[in-house]
């Protein structure tokens, strides 16, 4: 993260954006930030997750580039463990409930009037607490039909947004980071539409903040309009090439005018030739 962090140039715009929505000088909760690739939406992403990271405001952040294969379970999962499971309790409780593993056990002779059979059921999530937080069985959902299925995935989700809620009513605000937007999974966009954004849309999560980066972002029309935001990412100048090159990156002896029309402005394309610069002329060791 430190790259991210110390290379980053430009994208004030949209960074002091996500500073108004945490002092609530907007009614703005949700940005979205569609860009072509090479354009810096990562650096925009990990900048904003780096301020919350110094300044105790929990935070979720998903990289849909990383191919998991994203549901609503691994999201609620990912979302408490990177905000802190402390607050998730309850959550894990009813996770535990429902993904605890059935046991039954018998002699071989089943016919046998002497057969034992031994049936388990879920296990209390409260017996397998470490301190003052619930272990997650790490399980998956058992279930014999898709109404049970739905069943256990809608309790599961109120359990996280009660959670939530909670949580939001002790602190100054709690930061959803979603990039690679273009990448996310059906189960993921579902989850997300019908859940996360819905909730946001509605008002239900009261200083909530949700970040969405990618090539494409959600459509969500004009139910979204009033909270809201929507941009782009302009091409670098080449002020803003010197900056990252000289000031940021510490690279001296380019000719700046030739690495601004080489990269044309991209960031992506620009911290590639930064890298290549910087890796000089490196000999071989003496044993090859």
């Amino acid at each position: 993260m430190p790259d991210y962090i110390d290379w980053f140039v430009n994208r004030d715009k949209q960074y002091q954006g996500f500073l108004k929505m945490l002092a609530r000088e907007t009614p703005k909760t949700l940005m979205l930030v569609e860009a072509p690739a090479e354009m810096g939406k990562t650096w925009l992403i990990q900048r904003i997750r780096h301020y919350c990271n110094e300044n105790d405001i929990p935070a979720m952040h998903v990289d849909f580039r990383d191919r998991r294969a994203y549901d609503y379970l691994s999201l609620v999962r990912t979302a408490r463990d990177q905000i802190g499971e402390q607050y998730f309790n309850n959550l894990t409780a009813t996770i535990n409930n429902f993904t605890g593993v059935n046991i039954t056990l018998s002699n071989a002779n089943t016919g046998s009037s002497g057969g034992v059979s031994v049936a388990g059921g879920a296990v209390n999530a409260q017996d397998i607490a470490g301190r003052d937080v619930i272990k997650d069985n790490q399980f998956y959902i058992q279930a014999d039909s898709d109404m049970q299925r739905r069943a256990a995935e809608i309790k599961i989700n109120d359990s996280f947004f009660a959670c939530l809620t909670e949580l939001l009513k002790a602190k100054k605000a709690v930061a959803f980071l979603f990039d690679s937007y273009e990448e996310v999974t059906t189960e993921a966009e579902n989850w997300l539409n019908d859940n996360l954004l819905l909730k946001m849309r509605e008002s239900q999560l009261e200083k909530a903040i949700v970040i969405i980066a990618g090539r494409k972002v959600p459509q969500l029309g004009e139910s979204a309009k009033a909270i809201m935001a929507k941009t782009g990412l302009d091409l670098f100048t080449e002020e803003h090439v010197k900056e990252y090159i000289v000031n940021r990156r510490k690279i001296e002896g380019l000719d700046l005018v030739t690495v601004f029309k080489t990269s044309r402005g991209f960031p992506g394309l620009l911290a590639k030739m930064a890298d290549a610069a910087g890796m000089g002329n490196k000999s071989d060791e003496e044993w090859l």
